[in-house]
């Protein structure tokens, strides 16, 4: 391909130097030319030669390529200089554009990001709030048998979830036993007496053996995930431990019906949950057996003729608590509420009467008498001894705890002893004697008797072995 004149020159300075020079020598020709038509002279090689010898004009005007080039190739070179400005710039707004685009990406992408985030904190944020108010609405019921349903309950409603199951361990920690669900299958395996075995199949087992939460996000390929015909519709599952400091009481067990459906910061939430279920769980069976207790303590005094209350006498003294108007009784409980009891009759003082409560449950009543018939009680006499109340309720519960955490390490104090004297014989009738011997002056018997029965008849045998001590 051919390439024209000007398409040699690599840059503007050289054309326009070339351009400069080329129009400078346009000024010697016409002027040798004008010259030899004046003089009359023939237009040849040699006509020339003789002008240029004779007119010393003619040489000043033969410079003119030099300086026209020379002063060209200065407008060239600041050309160059311009083309090389724009270029720089050009470069520089495709480098800008670029850059505008990467930073228009990078914010969308930031403010998708963004967005997520506010999104899962919003999300968090609602757990939080379902997990305080479900906590606020489940504290109030006191009842074991009441309790653990309506926790399925709530926490399936407030969360969406198919099945909530509460595990609870045995008394042998052998078994996490179903003891509440809000499904149609839950309810199902509730009627079986449904129950797993603690570190067998299932990740409820396994989180009732371990104590770590477990997820299982497609409950399809999970080998560890326990199905059952009563829930096919579950897709994915998640298992929390119920637990009162390091002691594992239970399970909390929830499913649902989509794949993938927990993460770890559901599973963080859920903890909080568990674990307020796990308190309010263990108030509710510490309230059961204060009352139990408190029941018992009330039929035993009835029985025995025990004071269940004391009075409290203008002489400073203590006495056992006279017996009030049953009817009266009834009143003063059924109004779970201070009652001022005006006098009922000439002679008698306006009485106080005030429900010492545990857990809104009452369980006594502080009566107290005024020493003047006329007497009236004031705002802050009544707030006073309600304040006394609330805080005799509470002794009285950490008294009645004190008291059965006592008896209990008592009688393993004593299982730990007795044991411990069996285990030191290795003899059959050493041991029979030991036992008999311990569990009688443990007991405080005047006579101990151990007799073992053969297999094949039930009865005993003179020859049986058998050991007795008086």
């Amino acid at each position: 391909m051919k390439r024209s004149f000007f398409q040699l020159f690599k840059n503007e300075t050289q054309r326009y130097t070339a351009y400069g020079a080329l129009f400078g020598i346009t000024f010697p020709i016409t002027a040798t030319i004008l010259k030899m038509i004046f003089n009359g002279l023939p237009f040849s090689l040699a006509s020339v030669i003789e002008i240029q010898e004779t007119d010393p004009v003619l040489w000043i005007v033969d410079t003119a390529p030099i300086f026209l080039g020379f002063f060209s190739s200065l407008a060239g070179r600041r050309q160059d200089a311009l083309q090389q400005l724009a270029s720089e710039l050009s470069l520089r707004e495709k480098s800008l554009t670029i850059a505008q685009a990467t930073l228009e990406e990078r914010v969308k992408e930031r403010t998708a990001e963004l967005d997520a985030a506010n999104m899962q904190a919003e999300a968090r944020t609602a757990q939080l709030r379902s997990v305080t108010e479900l906590s606020q609405t489940i504290a109030l019921v006191q009842e074991p048998e009441e309790l653990l349903p309506r926790v399925a309950q709530q926490i399936s409603e407030r969360f969406g979830f198919y099945h909530v199951g509460i595990f609870l361990l045995d008394d042998k920690n052998e078994f996490a036993v179903l003891r509440a669900s809000n499904s149609a299958g839950g309810r199902r395996m509730l009627e079986r007496h449904f129950k797993l075995k603690i570190g067998g199949a299932g990740i409820v087992g396994f989180v009732a053996q371990s104590g770590r939460p477990r997820l299982a996000l497609d409950t399809g390929a999970d080998a560890i995930f326990f199905r059952t015909s009563d829930l096919p519709e579950t897709r994915s599952e998640v298992s929390l431990p119920l637990k009162i400091g390091e002691q594992i009481i239970g399970v909390l067990d929830m499913q649902s019906t989509q794949a993938s459906a927990f993460n770890d910061e559901d599973v963080s939430v859920l903890n909080i949950l568990a674990n307020q279920v796990a308190i309010i769980i263990q108030n509710s069976q510490l309230f059961a057996q204060t009352r139990a207790a408190l029941e018992s303590y009330t039929k035993t005094s009835r029985t025995t003729g025990k004071a269940t209350g004391y009075s409290y006498q203008p002489d400073g003294t203590t006495i056992n608590a006279p017996t009030l108007d049953e009817y009266q009784l009834q009143n003063i409980l059924a109004s779970n509420r201070t009652v001022d009891l005006e006098p009922v009759s000439e002679g008698t003082a306006p009485t106080l009467a005030v429900p010492v409560k545990l857990r809104d449950q009452v369980i006594g009543i502080i009566h107290i008498e005024a020493t003047e018939a006329n007497r009236s009680w004031s705002d802050d006499e009544i707030a006073l001894v309600q304040s006394i109340s609330e805080r005799a309720a509470l002794a009285l519960e950490n008294a009645q705890l004190f008291e059965e955490t006592s008896r209990r390490a008592e009688r393993e104090r004593l299982i730990s002893r007795i044991t411990s004297h069996i285990g030191e014989s290795t003899n059959f009738d050493r041991i029979m004697q030991t036992t008999i011997q311990e569990l009688g002056r443990t007991l405080g018997t005047t006579r101990a008797f151990i007799q073992l029965e053969t297999p094949s008849s039930g009865k005993s045998d003179p020859a049986s072995p058998q050991a007795s001590v008086d």
